[in-house]
């Protein structure tokens, strides 16, 4: 798969240069042009400023930070990729699975493979694929502001996500949202496709199209609406003979609508999901603060004048139907919030950044749209960007780490006991409920729809440990964190596995309940 992949990326790579430096180098209307190395200079520090902060939210264990189940649930299916190495096609998994087991699997199955490539796991992959996912969605985003904005107005875009810090990578540290996390790269770089596709048509644009399309169905295809939308629409805004549309909208459409026809069949479960409750955040003051939303609004104001933005608006305004549709569709099923409805916002982020920074450029320029090149304007950019940089990247590269629910040591001893001892006997002595959650379905394996799974969803840290102290517990083998156990339990019970601060611990006479 590695080698493939290798190949097929120096293949399209070799196939592409001649067009997209043709787009960098002449986007229309913008001068001084688009390219260089000033902007790849830009381009290339903002990556490796977002990558570096983004591992280091997660250093030095660098394992997902997210809390709350949805974590659990994805790493239950990367694991079941992991050691099957193959897709989930038995319609009984549901039971152990949930809604997992129809899940499109594009981002565990990239973090498996990251894994084997790496000679790890998918757990420790998992966080450094999305810090990149994370930090390559920023730099498709500072190309999009490129095309509209100079380099400094375009940095500042960059500098405006870290404003809705709980949507940009709270989306995967906070809430465990991973395969939204995968998917909003894809999203981001579609989005890049189509503009310069909109500038330019060409039928090997229109592939990238597909191809980044395609990544959004796979990773998770909430959002591929859309961007697919806005396509249309710009095909059918005219600009190119009836023939030539017919062919760039076959080779941008069919592939996605292929896997996408491919992958329903038999898995039709998963549009449920639409019905579907949860934490995702409610868009309001608190969590984005006043400075994103007034900024976004005046760029929306900006941009109307302005036809090159016609694609990020109607990003935009198809962002807004879908989630007006999705709020709609939630409360009609009796849903207790609307989920997918909120969270269009953390896509809805991106072309807001974008229009917040050429709300900024058109407020330093003046009424007239083209001055925002003029020396003055640009030097006034640079200043800008240095504020900004104090105001608002210098605090949200302060924000505290947050701890992992998860650790290897528990995985080591979660794995030993899964193949030495069995998943229905073993109990789960940590400090967080969420840890246990995950033990018990991602890492043991065992089923979410069994009342074992419902107890532990309500796991009580001091009652699981007052159990053992007691002597009443139903289990005869338990996971503990070492540096939680107190005296009185360690005198009654056996270890007979250890892994660094987690080991696992045998009452008196217990049996295995391994099935072999």
């Amino acid at each position: 798969m590695l080698v493939a992949s290798l190949v097929t990326a120096a293949a399209m790579a070799r196939a592409l240069a001649p067009l997209v430096r043709h787009a960098i180098d002449k986007p229309k209307g913008l001068s001084p042009p688009v390219g260089g190395l000033g902007d790849l200079a830009v381009l290339m520090g903002v990556v490796l400023v977002l990558l570096g902060w983004t591992l280091q939210l997660a250093w030095p264990a660098l394992l997902p930070t997210g809390r709350g189940s949805d974590l659990t649930h994805h790493l239950l299916l990367t694991d079941y990729i992991e050691r099957h190495w193959r897709l989930v096609h038995d319609p009984a998994l549901a039971a152990v699975m949930g809604e997992m087991a129809h899940y499109t699997p594009g981002s565990h199955l990239l973090a498996a493979l990251a894994g084997a490539w790496s000679g790890t796991n998918a757990l420790r992959a998992f966080y450094p694929l999305l810090a990149v996912c994370a930090t390559l969605t920023g730099g498709f985003v500072f190309l999009i502001a490129r095309r509209l904005l100079p380099t400094q107005f375009a940095l500042i875009s960059v500098m405006l996500l870290l404003l809705p810090l709980h949507y940009f990578v709270g989306a995967f540290t906070h809430d465990g949202f991973l395969a939204q996390a995968v998917s909003s790269l894809f999203a981001v770089f579609m989005w890049w496709a189509i503009v310069v596709w909109d500038e330019q048509p060409s039928r090997a644009m229109a592939a990238v199209i597909g191809l980044a399309a395609l990544g959004v169905f796979l990773a998770w295809p909430v959002w591929i609406g859309p961007p697919l939308l806005v396509f249309a629409a710009s095909l059918l805004r005219g600009g190119l003979p009836g023939r030539e549309r017919v062919q760039h909208a076959a080779v941008a459409l069919a592939p996605v609508m292929i896997v996408a026809a491919v992958y329903a069949a038999g898995r039709l479960e998963w549009v449920q999901i639409v019905r579907a409750s949860g934490g995702a955040l409610a868009p309001s003051i608190e969590t984005v603060g006043w400075a994103f939303p007034v900024l976004a609004v005046a760029g929306l104001a900006v941009a109307t004048t302005d036809r090159r933005t016609r694609i990020t608006l109607g990003l935009l305004i198809a962002l807004g139907v879908q989630a007006a549709t999705l709020w709609l569709a939630a409360k009609a099923n009796g849903a207790s919030t609307p989920y997918l409805a909120y969270k269009m916002t953390y896509l809805a982020i991106y072309p807001l950044a974008v229009l917040g920074a050429l709300a900024i450029g058109r407020l330093l320029a003046g009424a007239d749209a083209r001055a925002v090149t003029s020396a003055r304007a640009q030097t006034a950019g640079w200043v800008m960007a240095t504020i900004l940089m104090v105001t608002i990247v210098r605090p949200a590269f302060h924000e505290p780490r947050v701890v992992p629910i998860v650790s290897i040591d528990l995985y080591q001893a979660g794995q030993w006991a899964r193949d030495n001892v069995g998943a229905d006997c073993v109990d789960y002595l940590v400090d967080d409920a969420n840890t246990a959650y995950w033990l018990h379905l991602a890492v043991l394996g065992n089923a979410r729809a069994s009342s074992r799974a419902a107890e532990i969803e309500r796991y009580e840290p001091r009652a699981a440990m007052g159990h053992w102290i007691a002597s009443d517990q139903t289990m005869g083998y338990a996971i503990i964190d070492e540096r939680l156990m107190p005296d009185e339990l360690s005198s009654r019970v056996e270890v007979i596995a250890r892994f660094g601060s987690a080991a696992l611990i045998m009452r008196p006479g217990a049996k295995p309940c391994l099935s072999r």
